[in-house]
């Protein structure tokens, strides 16, 4: 998980910007918590000096002409900040529960389809040794 969020980190730059807009309030989601960044435009000059412009997640509440900092890539586009190491290390523990939680499931189904399997073996020699045994144990033997 080091490697990906190193190259992360290396790839991404901070800049300041510009808004050219004011920043919309929060709306509450649907769990009653409220995000502390909204989407709004702003502008921003790139490595090579060319001015560009986009929308950005920034502090809300913000007035138009206020500064910020956005991340951009080599090119000067945006893309989102990288993850902390916190960020990263959740979303790892997150992955890894994913995946043993996965083995788990076909595990257990794999278990329960040769369960099934078997139990339909048996029966079927069930069902034979019966057919040869029960016309000796009934009146209707020979």
């Amino acid at each position: 998980m080091e490697q990906p969020l190193l190259a992360q980190r290396a790839e991404r730059h901070s800049v300041p910007a510009r808004l050219l807009e004011d920043a919309p309030a929060a709306t509450p989601s649907a769990d009653g918590s409220r995000a502390d960044r909204v989407p709004a435009k702003v502008r921003w000059k790139a490595p090579d000096g060319t001015v560009h412009t986009g929308v950005a997640q920034v502090r809300e509440g913000r007035a138009a002409g206020m500064s910020t900092v956005v991340w951009i890539d080599a090119r000067g586009r945006l893309v989102h900040e990288p993850l902390t190491q916190q960020e990263a290390d959740s979303r790892a523990a997150l992955t890894g529960a994913t995946a043993a939680t996965g083995v788990c499931l076909v595990t257990l189904a794999g278990r329960r389809v040769v369960r099934w399997r078997l139990d339909r073996g048996r029966a079927a020699q069930w069902e034979r040794a019966w057919a040869e045994v029960e016309p000796r144990w009934s009146s209707r033997g020979g």
